[in-house]
Parts: structure tokens; sequence; C-alpha cells
């Protein structure tokens, strides 16, 4: 069990009188007064056009700093962050106790809607409504799917989903994806989903890899149905539900922890992608066919490939910045990652964290220029915390050109029967959608609560068809 080693208090909202300048005493004139006074006058204007020329941010900063502690949550982790594409200052955090948002990058932290549940991640859609803002999203352990319009406030929209454990999303510009404990789902509004195969696999990744010619998806699994030998990541292109394993230049064995898709570059007009396994990080220029291992810092024999990478993330505006994490398996260690190549090299990016503090479980990265970087750790004894950075060493955005999304097809057909043979290695994997009594089972945990009351008003069913029987022999039974 996770415990906190101590807590600290919250202080009550006060307000500050704000100080009045004392009055300035008359200055005598002296032979020279006037050029000193002017000379003081330029150093003063150099110093403030330097300090504002250091990345045009005045939360311009060379090292992480602790943000507010998150509301509520005590000894509790935290297991993804989203930064709103409109405002930097707007972040989600998916934690054991819902979803918490702060307006101030991480100064302040406020409960919402979704407390009393674990969230396992949080995202907002890449398109804008009318007004400029970006629809908020949550997948819940058990709780299925949410969305909010206002970030406090949250309404269900898992309409349609098999199986509402859902733990990880990934939005592009036509559509939503999710991953389940029993593969992918697919929605175009956020509200009504279908399944997009992978059944019998626990998706623990996912990125939409390229939004056009076709919504793309690559996805990551750590689990999979008996027999599977596919490997752990795999790719979709629809509209059916059959993905394609991806295996050249990975580990067999690999199993993966996180998939991020960059910005598309003008350059070579494929999204870059990295992945996070248990032998660490990958990159892919190619969207996903071929995969080379990432290099670590120089003279370290050892790098980022010896590595669980636990999460990676890219900046939204920049294909070449990309940033990995490791969380040390929960024990003490862990670190933070940089490469500004798109993943093809990593270097320790941890100014300001101490030790303790670098189990890395969750990044993000807002649309700015410098970078703001937000870091969830989960220290081993418990009692998550949040760092934050503005990375003013980060080297100036590569040109990025602007996408479209392909049209999502949401009627695609869906085999009934699972397939009985394995397949190739390199082949198409076929979809495992499940009919006749496992399609009764899936129908049945997932409508519409939690299997666990389910299985509480099948025993209560149980014993009241019971206690009706032995009524019934005591009345017409010998005497």
């Amino acid at each position: 069990m996770w415990s906190r080693a101590a807590r600290r208090a919250v202080p009550a909202p006060f307000s500050v009188r704000r100080p009045q300048p004392p009055s300035l005493p008359r200055l005598r004139r002296r032979p020279g007064g006037r050029l000193r006074v002017a000379l003081a006058a330029s150093a003063a204007a150099l110093l403030a056009g330097g300090l504002a020329g250091i990345g045009g941010d005045r939360h311009a900063s060379a090292d992480f700093a602790r943000a507010g502690d998150l509301a509520g949550l005590h000894a509790g982790r935290v297991w993804a962050l989203a930064v709103d594409p409109a405002s930097a200052n707007t972040v989600l955090a998916a934690t054991d106790a819902g979803v918490l948002v702060t307006s101030d990058r991480g100064a302040n932290w406020q409960a919402t809607s979704l407390r009393g549940t674990r969230a396992w991640t949080v995202g907002f859609d890449a398109r804008a409504d009318a007004k400029g803002a970006h629809t908020a999203y949550a997948g819940l352990q058990e709780g299925g799917f949410a969305r909010s319009d206002d970030r406090l406030r949250w309404t269900d929209a898992s309409a349609g989903l098999v199986n509402r454990n859902v733990r990880v999303l990934a939005i592009g510009l036509s559509g939503i994806a999710v991953g389940t404990d029993d593969g992918v789902e697919v929605s175009s509004d956020g509200r009504t989903w279908r399944t997009a195969g992978l059944r019998g696999y626990s998706v623990s990744a996912l990125a939409v890899s390229a939004n056009a010619p076709a919504f793309t998806l690559v996805a990551g699994t750590d689990s999979g149905p008996p027999g599977g030998g596919a490997g752990f990541l795999f790719r979709n292109a629809g509209p059916g539900p059959t993905w394609e394993p991806l295996s050249s230049g990975l580990p067999a064995t690999a199993v993966v922890s996180a998939v991020a898709a960059g910005p598309l570059p003008q350059s070579t007009m494929a999204r870059p992608l990295v992945v996070g396994t248990d032998k660490g990080a990958f990159r892919s220029g190619d969207g996903g066919s071929t995969w080379t291992a990432s290099a670590g810092p120089p003279g370290d024999t050892g790098g980022v490939p010896t590595l669980t990478v636990t999460t990676a993330v890219f900046s939204p505006v920049d294909p070449n910045l990309v940033y990995a994490g490791n969380d040390s398996a929960g024990s003490s260690g862990g670190e933070i990652y940089r490469s500004t190549d798109g993943g093809a090299t990593f270097s320790p990016a941890d100014r300001g964290l101490g030790d303790g503090q670098k189990n890395v479980a969750s990044l993000a990265v807002a649309a700015t220029t410098p970078p703001l970087v937000m870091v969830g750790i989960d220290p081993p004894g418990g009692g998550a915390l949040i760092f934050t950075e503005t990375d003013a060493t980060a080297p100036p955005p590569g040109a990025i050109a602007a996408e479209s999304g392909a049209a999502l097809q949401t009627a695609a057909p869906v085999p009934s029967v699972a397939p009985t043979a394995s397949p190739a290695p390199g082949g198409p994997l076929p979809s495992t959608g499940h009919g006749g009594l496992r399609g009764f089972y899936d129908r049945l945990v997932g409508w519409p609560f939690p299997l666990s009351v389910e299985l509480l008003v099948i025993l209560a069913a149980a014993y009241f068809g019971f206690r009706w029987y032995q009524r019934r022999l005591d009345i017409e039974g010998p005497p």
C-alpha cells in the first residue's frame, strides 16, 4: 500500500495589502549627476529587456519547481496530465482521487465532479468549438468515458463501450480512440463508441500516427489472449478492425508502456513516433513500419535503451522535441530525459529534481515557446507531486505542416467469430470480436454498472430464488 510520509496543510486564502512605496528624498545636484542617472536608467532598461527576452515568458526557468499540492489526493498517485491547447495555464490531472484541475499552471489544484474514482487518463479534443474551446475527456477505472465543457462538471459519455476500464486515449482531427482492457474503441464525437479490434488485448498505450489520408492508430499492449503470439505493438489504418503487428527493429519481448506521436514536420510529412518499453525507447520516422533504438547520453554505455521507459510525450509545436520518463518500477530512482532530434538521442533533463523526485509517472507539454513541461511524480513512499518547468534551453521548434483529418468511418463490420489460428509473424492480426457466450458475457459486464455491482445483484437473485424454492418444498413436500 502506498502511504504518504508527510502531509502539508493547504493554507487558507488570505489578502495582502500592497505596501506603498516610500517617498524618495530630494537629490542634491552634483557635478555629473545627470550622467550618472542616465547611465543607471540605461542599465535598468538593458536588464529589463534581457529578462524579457529569455523566451518571452515571465515563467521562464531552467529548473523544475514544485507545484501546489494536489487537492484531496493525500497518499494517492497521479496517472496522467494534459494541458489545454487554448491555455497553458489550464491543466488536468488524472489521479487516484479522480480528475483535478488547475487554472494557474499548477500553483493551485481543485477537485472536479469526477471525484472518488480512479481516473487513468485525461486529454483535450484537438478540434476547437466555435468559441475556440476544447472539450476535455477522461478515462476511468471501470467507470467508462467522461467529457466536460468547463473542466469542472463531467458527464458520462460511454454509450457503446464494450469495456469500461478505459486506460489510455488518443485524439485526432477526425475522432477519438480509447484503449481498454479488451481492445480499442473509437468515436467521432466523443459520445458514442464502436469497437475497433484488438479484442482480448489489454491496451496500455495509444497514439494517432496519422490523420490523413486515413485515421491511423498505433497501439501498445502489455498483455494479450492466449496464443496471440503477435507481439506488443500494432497499427490500424481503418476502417475495419484489422491490426498489423509492428516488430521491425523492436525486441520480440518488449512490453510497450508508452506511445507518443509528434506534430507533422514539413520535411518528411510523416509524424515521428517514439515508444517506451521495458527494453528502452525506440523511434520511427515512417509511421511505425521500422524502429531504431534511441541512444543515451554521450559516454553512457547504458543510456535510455536499458531503461523501462514508462511515459513519453512530444511538444505539440515541435516534431524534434520529446520528453521521456522512468519511474524505476515504483522503487527509489527514476529519471526524466529530453531529446531534441525526434527521439534519436536522449539526455538527462532533471534540473531542479532531487533524489526521490524522479519517479516520473506522467508528462505533459504545452503548445508554447519555450515549452512548458509538467511532470507527475509518484514517490515510493506515496503522495504524488507535480513539478513544472519552462524549458528555456530548448532549441527553436522545427517547421510543422498543417494537417487535415480524414473522415472517421463509424460503421465498420466486426467479425462475430474469433479466429482459431494464431496470426503469422509479420502478418495482419485478425479481430478477436466475440459472439455467443463470450458476447453475452461482454454485454453483461459492460451494462451499465461495474462487475462488482452486477455480481452482488446476481448473488442476491440466487439467494432469494433459493429461499423461494425452500418455502415451496416446505409447503408441497411430503408430511
